[in-house]
């Protein structure tokens, strides 16, 4: 029986992170090089919440999302569309100290496999204006691809 070849899946993610009181697209801040996880910085409050919209092209299956010990259920309308949505909680997240910044793991799951990217980030006392200081952040755009294992590469990256 002659094997098969293995096609590679390749696929792009878009994520979007909006405060759910403001509906604000969140502010990021150019690092440069001076932390190790990222040349940018995605900046929250403490004790808030978040919506996040995922967008995957061609349609990628995903049913949960972990984000910082949080495991977040994605919701979607037509689970042929690829698009999902989500709230966190930020509450119990102690604001970052000056001058340091907080390594988010983020997880997605599904049947078509596990993705898993870190975002670097600050987060501040919802006194602190400092939050939404900065570029907006329109989405994340992540190029995809499905390695043997169901382990999902992000092979490229892009803030807007």
């Amino acid at each position: 029986m002659a094997g098969h070849p293995h096609v590679e899946q390749s696929f792009q993610l878009s994520i979007s992170i909006r405060n759910s009181d403001t509906n604000e697209q969140i502010a990021f801040k150019a690092d440069g090089h001076r932390f190790e996880t990222s040349t940018t910085t995605l900046k929250f409050f403490s004790n808030a919440k978040y919506k996040f919209k995922i967008v995957a092209k061609p349609a990628t299956d995903f049913h949960y999302m972990h984000i910082a010990g949080s495991d977040l259920a994605l919701h979607t309308d037509n689970p042929q569309s690829g698009e999902y949505t989500t709230e966190w909680n930020t509450t119990g997240i102690e604001p970052t100290r000056q001058g340091s910044r907080q390594d988010l793991n983020l997880t997605l799951q599904g049947p078509g496999g596990t993705l898993k990217k870190i975002l670097q980030s600050k987060f501040y006392p919802r006194e602190n204006n400092h939050a939404t200081w900065g570029s907006k952040m329109e989405s994340l755009e992540l190029q995809c691809r499905v390695e043997v294992g169901g382990q999902i590469a992000v092979v490229d990256e892009v803030l807007k």
